[in-house]
């Protein structure tokens, strides 16, 4: 066994491998480092709202980190259960808890397949389940929307990526109901297509799974939800749920509600456009929760660094919360643009923010026409100063 610190926790998990894979016996990645973070930051979110006792859910534990960090970190009161179906992991966690001091008063461990455990909690629900299966969350979302309180929280996380982003659009189709898209910002369009379908998923039992907070990094996607009950709540985020049209000859996009009647050519460039969704075309950040996050994030000498940049980073793209962004690169090279300027040059040219979804990409709020306007100023612009340098 190998001692790893993160945060304020200490645990004891297998010696690491360079690769890892669903099938160690007890699962521990420290590439998602960031993930936890966040994940301690929404509990501590929701333990400042409501003042009271709380009832955490660890489905799938593994080692118990979120566990132990989950009560070191936020002041906890209540109570945490951790729960994995592997033997191995369970006899882990309860070491990992002894180790930090934690009681069983403040930390329950089970060992059940992650949909029995959670469906056994609806005669009291839980007030933050925290969700982050090995691959896609799909099979767990309904007995989570179930098993939780009005107004409590899901953090919940995809690993699978490439189908959402359109490298598998097949499993896309079959797992999420929609078609994915394999353009510039791609992931977005798998982040929106993943909170299609939980608020889906939700709605069949009147429940609004109302989405607070996404990002994606590394190899996953992550969503908070807040959860509320009633037909018209959940009417609600079912109207903010679409389609994307999207040219790849000029970049332009659109989000539309309704299909029929729609023009199937650019009315920018004339070339076809492609089809993606249905997705959720509503907002990406709730900005209160987004800004406790990062002010959390920036007091804790416990967070990451890595973490602290994201949290700040995303604070400024939830103030731009477009369908969509631009890549400098991208526009560069569709408008022949002779010199590409640095990402902090061009989101002043354009009056845009930086996104976390690329290295240089902008959330830019202006019609796709008057940015390719401005992109043809700029290129005269690049031209120019390439004229004048003698290059």
């Amino acid at each position: 066994m190998e001692e790893i610190r993160e945060g304020k926790a200490v645990i004891l998990v297998p010696q690491l491998r360079e690769v890892v894979s669903s099938d160690m016996p007890v699962f521990y990645n420290p590439m998602m480092r960031v993930n936890r973070d966040l994940s301690v930051l929404g509990l501590a979110y929701l333990q400042e709202r409501e003042g009271r006792s709380l009832m955490v859910a660890d489905p799938m534990s593994a080692s118990g980190i979120r566990a132990v960090r989950f009560i070191k970190e936020t002041n906890f009161e209540g109570r945490v259960f951790a729960n994995d179906i592997s033997e191995k992991a369970v006899e882990v966690i309860r070491e990992n808890l002894a180790l930090n001091g934690i009681s069983k008063d403040l930390c329950e461990v089970s060992r059940e397949p992650a949909n029995d455990f959670l469906r056994k909690s609806r005669g009291f629900g839980f007030d933050y389940i925290d969700l982050d299966p090995f691959g896609t969350p799909v099979p767990f979302v309904e007995s989570c929307a179930l098993s939780m309180k009005r107004g409590g929280l899901l953090s919940l996380t995809a690993t699978d990526t490439a189908p959402l982003s359109g490298t598998y659009p097949q499993t896309c189709r079959r797992r999420y109901g929609a078609i994915p898209l394999r353009n510039e910002f791609k992931h977005e369009v798998g982040v929106r297509i993943l909170i299609k379908k939980v608020i889906e998923i939700g709605a069949q039992h009147d429940i609004a799974l109302e989405p607070l907070f996404a990002y994606s990094h590394l190899h996953y996607f992550k969503v908070f939800f807040r959860k509320d009950r009633g037909a018209k709540a959940t009417e609600r985020l079912l109207d903010q749920v679409g389609y994307l049209l999207y040219c790849f000859g000029c970049g332009y996009r659109s989000g539309v509600f309704e299909l029929f009647g729609i023009g199937r050519e650019c009315p920018h460039c004339g070339r076809d456009l492609r089809i993606a969704g249905p997705m959720w075309l509503g907002g990406l950040w709730d900005t209160e929760f987004t800004e406790f996050l990062r002010d959390r994030a920036q007091e804790r000498e416990e967070i990451y660094s890595g973490t602290k940049k994201i949290a700040e980073l995303i604070y400024e793209e939830c103030r731009v919360d477009t369908l969509g962004f631009y890549m400098v690169s991208k526009l560069c090279e569709r408008l022949s643009i002779p010199l590409q300027p640095p990402i902090r040059v061009a989101g002043e040219f354009f009056g845009g923010v930086r996104t976390h979804f690329a290295g240089d990409g902008l959330r830019i709020p202006l019609g796709h026409g008057e940015v390719l306007r401005r992109a043809e100023r700029l290129k005269d612009i690049m031209e120019k100063r390439r004229e004048g340098d003698g290059t």
